[in-house]
């Protein structure tokens, strides 16, 4: 199961979705399985292979899924009770019925991060709950609760984009990019021009790297994760994020990030710290790094570069501007009152929050996933480490790791500059769509470095 995401400006993905919008004639598709949504001779969900006659159309009307094709064409989704079962919390269907104006069994959202969810009103409507492939066939689809960690990834698959990592362009673009198995690529590579009208050479001001890796339980095209990303912002300031498929000797008995499975390095991959914290290197440059989970893992938002001459930073739409003394300074809790409201469960992460302000202990916190904020003067990124549910072991199941990364802020000094790699070249293609129309280079490999921190690559040259 997948998760890479909504419009960002940048990134790439492994849990990445591409959002269905709101029109007609739209098919779903599960990451899973591979398979799309389908109502059956009785109006339940079930997967079928998308060429399959039960694959159904569907129509996204507000907080409603309404069937647009097939025997429950016009019907909306609604969480039904098993009648031969009291548990409402574990008998819930998902099934299409008569559309009813104030049915609140009607009421689901499709979330960034692909899953559709709801609540039951057996419990008082306490716990969210989302689709789930019903074991052992992982065909019919029920309600069960988020926290279980077993919801469907869906995607539109109308745009399609299969697999991963899935890259979200400067302009909202989005376009599937393969790579192989322990290869870097770039993915930002801003370069300062000559002015020397006879001097064509370039030197680089940023570079931003990133390592893929393919874990063979996932389903083939959907098995590439970006394994580790590299930040170098000059002048021997860099940062290396890594993940290890095991948790490191050292993290048995101490509180790891990603369970000690996740790792910092600052001095180019010399050594690392794989415990939470917030760190300073170089001047005016900061990482800030805790555990965290499902509910208060961050959702994607797209990149903004201000209209405002006077400002001379780009932020995210809809927050307002940070100064670099403000970033250097701030509480490392106030970056979860800033994201809180962009997390995957806002309310069941609130409480979480309100926790850590009252104990003090954002740096104590076990878990397997984690949040990184990179902060520099010019530039700054939010990273989330993403895994499979270990503790849940099912059969088949795709066990991934995965680093999706996005740009937060950039100086618009470093925006004026020229920008390569692939992420890169989707700067300036607004309204351009696909991978072949947008990149320069038609290759993966145009794009590949040989390591962490090389800023030559082919696709450099290509004109």
């Amino acid at each position: 199961m997948k998760s890479f995401a909504g419009i960002v400006l940048f990134l790439l993905s492994s849990l990445s979705v591409v959002h269905a919008q709101n029109e007609t004639g739209r098919f779903f598709k599960n990451l899973e399985n591979g398979f799309c949504m389908g109502i059956d001779e009785h109006h339940y969900i079930y997967t079928y292979h998308c060429h399959h006659e039960r694959v159904t159309q569907f129509e996204r009307t507000g907080n409603r899924l309404v069937a647009q094709t097939g025997d429950s064409a016009g019907m909306c989704l609604e969480s039904e009770q098993d009648p031969g079962h009291l548990d409402s919390t574990l008998d819930e269907w998902p099934r299409f019925k008569a559309c009813e104006a104030g049915n609140s069994a009607q009421i689901f959202e499709f979330q960034p991060d692909g899953r559709w969810t709801g609540h039951v009103g057996g419990d008082g409507y306490a716990n969210e709950y989302c689709m789930a492939l019903l074991n052992p066939n992982h065909i019919r689809v029920k309600l069960e609760l988020s926290s279980n960690g077993n919801c469907v990834i869906w995607y539109d698959a109308d745009t399609g984009t299969v697999g991963d990592p899935i890259i979200t362009g400067l302009g909202g673009q989005q376009f599937k990019f393969d790579g192989r198995d322990d290869a870097w690529y770039a993915n930002i590579a801003i370069q300062s021009q000559s002015n020397n009208i006879f001097d064509s050479s370039t030197s680089s001001l940023f570079q931003w790297n990133m390592k893929f890796k393919e874990f063979p339980t996932c389903p083939k095209g959907d098995d590439m994760f970006v394994s580790s990303i590299a930040y170098d912002f000059g002048n021997g300031n860099t940062v290396l994020i890594a993940t290890t498929s095991e948790q490191v000797p050292q993290c048995e008995n101490q509180i790891c990030l990603g369970d000690g499975t996740l790792h910092i390095s600052f001095d180019g991959g010399e050594t690392f710290v794989s415990n939470p914290g917030d760190y300073n290197f170089g001047v005016g440059n900061r990482v800030v790094s805790h555990n965290t989970y499902d509910a208060c893992s961050r959702k994607w938002f797209d990149f903004d570069i201000s209209k405002n001459l006077n400002k001379d930073v780009s932020l995210l739409r809809g927050q307002t501007e940070r100064t670099l003394e403000m970033e250097s300074k701030k509480p490392a809790l106030q970056y979860l009152t800033e994201q809180q409201r962009s997390t995957i469960r806002p309310v069941e992460c609130e409480g979480w929050i309100q926790e850590r302000f009252a104990k003090n202990d954002l740096f104590m916190q076990k878990g397997q996933w984690s949040t990184i904020h990179v902060e520099s003067p010019e530039i700054s990124f939010h990273v989330e480490y993403r895994r499979n549910n270990l503790d849940h072991d099912v059969d088949g199941q795709c066990n991934f790791q995965s680093l999706d990364a996005w740009m937060t802020r950039v100086s618009k000094v470093l925006y004026g500059e020229k920008w390569n790699g692939i992420l890169g070249e989707t700067r300036n293609k607004n309204g351009v769509e696909g991978r072949f129309n947008i990149l320069r280079g038609q290759n993966d490999s145009d794009y590949e470095v040989n390591g962490p921190f090389v800023t030559e690559f082919p696709a450099l040259h290509i004109r």
